[in-house]
């Protein structure tokens, strides 16, 4: 959205209109401080200006290359547009670039590797450990054995529904439900999913983001 107009009321002038240039903003290296054109009708005549702001500091001051000659309605106008830039006009979305949106996203595949971890037992079994919020949150775990069949077992080692205190068994009911409607069972107290191998990224992070739900929603 690089051209904002909006019809405003000011008192002494009635109805008229400030349009607002986002295509023409200018900003400082570190982008602290910006400076955005915009123009105010006045009748015939066409007051000119920029607002020179700072997200950072919250300051904001208007300049004027041609101001209206009435000192009533350069306050007013002054007093909508500080109004406007801090209410809406900094919410305003920015366009996302590609390469940006790459960046972005590598951060995060980059991120969520380092995040989950991995050992194997001396039983050889496979338990992941990952983060839930962030890297320096609580970690959960996911149990990974090999049956005979070359198919797989997933599971949280009985730890979320043991977890839940006597008080709160609806909860705990809930949660036992859910499981079900996801077709992941329940053996004594132990969520756990079989899958083939084809099927075992999919299901793992299905398993992944189910135990997180349950733990964020009920148990952090």
């Amino acid at each position: 959205m690089n051209l904002i107009t909006k019809l405003v009321f000011l008192p002494k002038v009635g109805r008229t209109r400030i349009t607002f240039y986002r295509d023409r903003r200018k900003y400082t290296k570190d982008k602290t401080t910006f400076s955005l054109p915009f123009d105010l009708q006045l009748g015939e005549k066409v007051a000119f200006g920029e607002i020179v702001y700072s997200p950072v500091f919250r300051s904001c001051r208007i300049m004027w290359s041609e101001a209206p000659e009435d000192i009533q309605i350069k306050e007013e106008s002054e007093k909508f547009i500080k109004e406007f830039l801090f209410g809406t006009l900094m919410t305003t979305s920015e366009p996302i670039e590609p390469q940006e949106a790459e960046e972005i996203f590598n951060r995060f595949i980059n991120f969520f590797g380092t995040s989950i971890t991995y050992r194997i037992t001396a039983e050889g079994v496979c338990v992941f450990n990952f983060p839930i919020i962030a890297k320096q949150s609580k970690n959960l775990k996911v149990i990974l054995r090999k049956k005979d069949t070359g198919d797989y077992f997933l599971s949280d080692d009985g730890v979320i529904l043991r977890s839940f205190r006597p008080h709160e068994r609806g909860q705990k009911e809930r949660v036992i439900f859910a499981t079900k409607k996801l077709g992941i069972e329940i053996k004594e107290e132990e969520i756990c999913l079989d899958s083939t191998p084809e099927e075992l990224p999919t299901n793992l992070y299905k398993f992944i983001q189910f135990v997180s739900a349950v733990y964020i929603f009920y148990l952090i």
